[in-house]
């Protein structure tokens, strides 16, 4: 049996609303991105997944999941 797990992944943002209503989809994949850039240079890969658990989980059959595929 095979199982998807959804997780979250925290980042920030700097905007110039106190909301963040001005916040643009190209702000937001940047700063994602650099988030996982501060992961990969700083290595807590390991530190996250280890303290991290799965928000949601559900079972997949065998070919459902893009790891089966690889």
């Amino acid at each position: 049996m095979k199982y998807n797990h959804a997780y979250t992944i925290a980042f920030s943002l700097e905007s110039n609303h106190p909301k963040g209503d001005d916040v643009t989809p190209d702000m937001y994949r940047t700063a994602l991105l650099n988030r996982i850039k501060d992961l990969d240079a700083t290595d807590e890969w390991t530190e996250v997944a280890s303290t991290d658990t799965p928000y949601d989980t559900y079972e997949v059959e065998k070919g459902g999941d893009e790891n089966d595929r690889q």
